[in-house]
């Protein structure tokens, strides 16, 4: 029978085995759980943020338009060719035979007679120049210029091409801080939906452990079945807020995935504590001066002020002269009238130019009132935003002084809750409180940790937003 029983138990096995296989073999692994820390928030966000690989496109971009521009200030050297087959090329039609004169001497040293490298055409009676000649015509051209004088437009063009470098830079950190503010803010969200769990949790054992007491008092004839029902109905109310505490944490871990440009699916573990340390704050008058001077906005709005005064420039240039000097050499061939149609010629020149608009049709008049009018809102802009982060900066930091006060608070209120719950048990054993005494002591309780909790979590999204408007790199 034991032979029978372990091979039964065999077989069993077997047929577990293929079933398994059948049903499509070893079981699918859950992704790994990720365990990150803020810092490992922040870094992965950063790189993998659309957002701010955008704003280095930016910047990449506006380092190519200051290198172009920088070429205007160097000088041009090009080079160029052209063939031309035409058939109103210029030739001589005589009634007699042309007399050819060499232009180099007739014969060497040697008395060998030379070919010689230009044909002279001796004018005389009868003779008919036309253009009905059919042939090729080649160039060649190397030529330099260089701009002496543009009336400040290829210095300001420059100058406006490195300042957009510098707004685009300061725009990447501004997208920077705003992710980072983004992560923290989302980070103590889930660390306050996970301690959030565990003090439902909590709240749970305590009715659970209380439960248990209660039903002993009630065995014992100590306690009405009165009780026993009220502890049990606080122990079914405790269940919803524990789902509801679950899926709060679920949307939160979601929320910094998606900051983190993760798949949502992605099972997310967070390394750290809600912990408050209590911190010196600066007074808001010091605050306000580093606010001033580290806020990228006011930075790129100040940069974009000096754009705007040499976008105004550039178009009052427009109505001054250009000089520039200028250098060729060239080789040319098919010009001339046969044979030296065939015979390549080389020269050179250089020289100065210059141009002046004389009238342009209001041209550069619109261009100058438009920059100046650029330059008028950029102004506005700035005191606008001014304004602006002095009141969010005031507003943070007030927050922040309130936050750090409700933390203390609640820290209190903790205190005082576990002493009158711990109070409340004790005095219901014996006897001299009733049932509701000891739940409402619980609720008591629960609420108080859940508000530190809440506080903890305000007073650290508090000092991110602040340190944000402050414009200090994290």
């Amino acid at each position: 029978m034991k032979i029978r029983a372990v091979m039964l138990f065999a077989a069993g096995i077997l047929v577990w085995g293929l079933a398994g296989s059948a049903l499509g073999g070893t079981p699918e692994q859950s992704p790994q759980t990720l365990k990150l820390t803020l810092d490992d928030c922040i870094k992965m966000g950063i790189e993998s943020s659309p957002q701010i690989k955008m704003a280095q496109a930016g910047v990449d971009y506006a380092k190519g338009k200051l290198t172009s521009a920088g070429s205007n200030l160097a000088p041009k050297l090009n080079a160029s060719a052209t063939y031309v087959h035409s058939n109103m090329l210029p030739q001589f039609n005589t009634s007699g035979k042309p007399t050819l004169i060499p232009t180099t001497f007739p014969f060497a040293n040697d008395s060998t007679p030379l070919t010689p490298d230009h044909i002279h055409y001796l004018a005389f009676p009868g003779f008919e120049m036309t253009q009905d000649r059919e042939g090729d015509v080649y160039g060649l051209k190397l030529e330099a210029t260089y701009a002496l004088f543009t009336g400040g437009r290829v210095e300001n063009g420059y100058n406006a091409a490195k300042l957009a470098v510098d707004a685009s830079t300061v725009d990447l950190r501004q997208q920077r801080a705003n992710l980072v503010y983004q992560i923290r803010q989302t980070y103590y969200s889930v660390l306050l939906a996970q301690e959030m769990v565990k003090v439902v949790d909590q709240s749970y054992k305590i009715m659970q452990d209380h439960y248990s007491q209660v039903q002993a008092l009630y065995q014992e004839g100590y306690v009405s079945n009165l009780d026993l029902i009220q502890v049990e109905a606080k122990l079914s109310s405790i269940r919803p807020q524990q789902i509801q505490a679950q899926n709060g944490l679920h949307l939160a871990k979601v929320a910094l995935a998606n900051l983190l440009n993760l798949d949502p699916s992605q099972e997310i573990e967070l390394v750290g504590t809600l912990d408050y340390y209590p911190e010196e704050i600066q007074p808001l008058d010091q605050v306000l001066k580093r606010a001033m001077n580290n806020r990228p906005e006011l930075q790129s709005i100040t940069i974009r002020k000096k754009q705007a005064e040499s976008l105004v420039k550039i178009a009052e240039g427009a109505a001054l002269p250009t000089v520039a000097l200028f250098a060729n050499y060239q080789w040319n061939r098919g010009q001339e009238m046969p044979p030296n149609d065939q015979i390549w010629r080389d020269g050179y020149q250089a020289g100065v130019s210059a141009s002046m608009p004389l009238f342009d049709g209001f041209s550069s008049y619109g261009e100058t009132k438009a920059a100046k009018s650029q330059l008028q809102q950029a102004n506005w802009g700035e005191q606008a935003l001014r304004n602006g982060v002095q009141t969010e900066v005031t507003a943070n930091y007030l927050q922040l002084l309130t936050a750090r006060e409700s933390v203390d608070a609640e820290k209190k209120n903790v205190e005082a809750a576990e002493k009158n719950f711990d109070a409340a048990e004790k005095r219901y054993r014996e006897g001299y409180v009733n049932q509701l005494d000891v739940l409402d002591a619980e609720v008591n309780l629960t609420a108080a940790r859940a508000g530190y909790l809440r506080a903890i979590s305000s007073y650290l999204t508090a000092k991110a937003a602040l340190e944000k408007a402050m414009g200090l790199e994290v």
